[in-house]
């Protein structure tokens, strides 16, 4: 595990901008471009322009999205809309969510970790824009604005108690409610509380959940700020993160499956994909949406790789891999031996778009907003832990972990006014 550190959270003065509902928001990258304008619209101080600001016309290497997002940042904490806590601190935090009319709660701490690649565990795959996007963001602000989500194996559950212990002593400093979802956060600052963390934590593994972009663009930052200093510090401040380290067990009921929607392709194109299918598979015939998902779930069940294949029109497809290769996971033979052969060096980058609502993908077939769906079994805990461990990649979004960190809630900048 990583060394943890406290800092001085950079928190919204709720007493100058109302509700912490109105001004939070979520990670950058799920939030739509339509989404992007209702919270431009929501509040004038959202986080939105900070975190993810909108492009202009006429903008250029020294007006864009990032010096923008600089100046509302710099301006916001001369103006006292956002002021920093007084104590350097950790900072319990709780999500209280729903899925399947089942009530669950997620906890964590947000917290500065070291940037450490030997006790840092990826498990997914990245591109190159999101990074550059984040680096450009990260060095101008000279801010980590939103925690990494970070996962603990806690099997026996003792991190969660310890947790739960700080949490249950006073109430919560901070209640955000957004999209369903209940956030609450505390702060813990005794040094013999934080030492006691630390020492718990010290022979974990830390494996990202989410936010892989924004680890690697932290990695990019300090390297380069390292390779320029000739006595460079650990305590640097580009030498840390701002995670939210959640505890986990052995399954998780917000790890969702990350559905595959091809936007666009022709009669032709159709006809060539599904005889491409058919070298690859075992093709099982169904009647509707509801059919197709209930047998994938039964496939899982029994340890079976299977992709549904969904059309505008019936007969609906269950797709079984032909050959065994142990280990292989449902979106890894999707993505090699079906979408990567079809649709040639480019993959998915223009084609495939991504959804964790099966209601939503069968929409967009029937509303003629997509050709097709390929929906993919539910992944498993373990899996991630494994592959983390074993410092190999899945295909991106092979996973999604809900609910995520808010932005807005807790932002760790690196030098504050005093």
């Amino acid at each position: 595990m990583p060394f943890i550190k406290p800092f001085r959270g950079l928190r919204y003065n709720l007493k100058k901008v109302g509700s912490i509902n109105s001004v939070a928001t979520p990670p950058y990258d799920i939030i739509s471009p339509e989404q992007q304008r209702a919270f431009y619209a929501k509040h004038p101080n959202n986080f939105i322009r900070v975190v993810y600001g909108k492009p202009l016309p006429g903008d250029n290497d020294s007006s864009n999205i990032y010096s923008r997002a600089k100046k509302t940042l710099d301006a916001w904490v001369a103006g006292g809309i956002l002021s920093a806590d007084k104590e350097p601190s950790i900072y319990p935090y709780q999500k209280e969510y729903t899925i399947g009319g089942k009530k669950f709660s997620r906890w964590g701490i947000v917290t500065l970790v070291r940037l450490d690649r030997s006790a840092i565990y990826p498990h997914e795959e990245t591109r190159t824009k999101p990074k550059q996007d984040r680096l450009k963001l990260l060095e101008t602000l000279q801010a980590s604005l939103s925690p990494l989500f970070g996962l603990i194996p806690d099997g026996n559950h003792a991190y969660e108690k310890l947790i739960r212990g700080w949490a249950g002593k006073k109430k919560p400093m901070l209640t955000a409610r957004l999209d369903g979802v209940t956030h609450r956060v505390w702060a813990v600052s005794k040094p013999a509380e934080i030492a006691r963390l630390k020492k718990f934590l010290a022979a974990k593994p830390l494996i990202i959940a989410d936010g892989h972009h924004r680890c690697e663009a932290a990695f990019m930052y300090r390297d380069a700020m390292k390779a320029k200093q000739k006595k460079y510090s650990a305590d640097d401040p580009s030498n840390f993160a701002m995670f939210y380290l959640s505890a986990a067990g052995e399954e998780d009921p917000g790890l969702l499956p990350t559905h595959r929607v091809l936007r666009k392709a022709t009669a032709a194109g159709l006809i060539q994909l599904e005889k491409s299918i058919t070298k690859t598979a075992r093709i099982t015939k169904v009647a509707t949406s509801k059919a197709l998902l209930e047998r994938l779930h039964r496939l899982r069940a029994k340890g079976k790789v299977a992709v549904g294949f969904y059309r505008k029109r019936a007969p609906h497809w269950i797709l079984e891999r032909k050959a065994d290769k142990p280990g292989q996971l449902d979106v890894e033979w999707l993505h090699n031996d079906i979408l990567i052969p079809w649709l040639g060096l480019a993959g998915d980058k223009e084609l495939i778009t991504f959804t964790q609502d099966p209601r939503e993908a069968v929409a967009w077939v029937k509303n003629n907003r997509a050709a097709a769906v390929f929906f993919v079994q539910q992944p498993r805990l373990t899996e991630v832990y494994r592959r983390a461990k074993a410092r190999q990649r899945m295909p991106r979004k092979t996973t999604y972990f809900h609910p995520k960190p808010l932005a807005g809630l807790v932002e760790y900048k690196f030098e504050l006014p005093e």
